[in-house]
C-alpha cells in the first residue's frame, strides 16, 4: 500500500457533486490491495493486511452520517488483473466478512455482559440483605459489622464488572460494527489512471 495516495481528482477528469466521503488509491496494480493467494472459507482473496487498515483509519476519521465510497485508480495496463479478480467485489466482500464477524462478536459479548449483569445483581442483592439482616439482628456486635462491610464490598464487587461491560467495554465493540457495515456498504470502483 505504499504507492496508494489520497489524491484529488485530476483537473481534465470530470466533476461530479460530493454527496461523501471519497478515499482516492493510486496503485501500481491490485495486488497492491488484494492478496489473490489468500483464501477465506467462502471466496478466495482478500485485502492486504496493510490495505485493510489504512481503509479503516480512513473511515474511522470520516463524519459518521457521510456515505462513504472507494475509487481505485490503476494503470491501463493494470485494469485487465482488476477485472478478473472482481477488485470492487472483493473489497465490498471483504468488509461483509469482517462486519458479519464483529456482529457475531457483539452478540457474543452482549449475552455475556446480561449474564454476567443477572448474577452481578443477584448476588448484589443478596448481599444486601444479608447485611439489613445483620444491621436488625446484631446492631451493636464487632463481628457482626466486620461481617457486614465484607459483605457490602463483595455486593458491589460482583455488580461493578457487569456494569462496566453494559455501560463502558460494548460501545467500542458496537462502534466497530457500524463502521464495518459502512465500509461493507461503501461505493466501489475501479478507474484507469488518468496520465497528466
Amino acid at each position: 500500500m505504499s504507492d496508494a495516495v489520497l489524491a484529488a481528482p485530476p483537473a481534465d477528469a470530470p466533476t461530479a457533486p460530493v454527496t461523501g466521503a471519497c478515499l482516492e488509491l493510486d496503485l501500481r496494480d491490485a495486488g497492491r490491495l488484494i492478496d489473490p493467494e489468500a483464501e477465506w472459507p467462502s471466496l478466495p482473496g482478500c485485502l492486504r493486511p496493510a490495505a485493510e487498515a489504512a481503509i479503516i483509519d480512513w473511515a474511522r476519521r470520516q463524519p459518521k452520517d457521510a456515505p462513504l465510497s472507494i475509487l481505485v485508480r490503476l494503470p491501463p495496463s493494470a485494469m485487465a488483473e482488476a477485472a478478473k479478480l472482481e477488485l470492487a467485489e472483493r473489497v465490498s466482500a471483504h468488509f461483509g466478512r469482517m462486519a458479519e464477524e464483529q456482529a457475531y462478536t457483539a452478540r457474543v459479548f452482549l449475552a455475556d455482559a446480561r449474564l454476567s449483569a443477572a448474577v452481578g445483581f443477584a448476588v448484589f442483592a443478596a448481599s444486601l440483605l444479608a447485611v439489613w439482616t445483620l444491621y436488625a439482628s446484631y446492631q451493636g456486635s464487632t463481628t457482626a459489622r466486620a461481617i457486614r462491610e465484607t459483605l457490602s464490598i463483595i455486593g458491589w464487587i460482583a455488580a461493578w464488572k457487569p456494569l462496566e461491560m453494559l455501560v463502558h467495554e460494548r460501545r467500542p465493540i458496537l462502534r466497530r460494527l457500524r463502521l464495518l457495515r459502512r465500509l461493507a456498504e461503501a461505493s466501489v470502483r475501479v478507474a484507469p489512471a488518468v496520465r497528466r
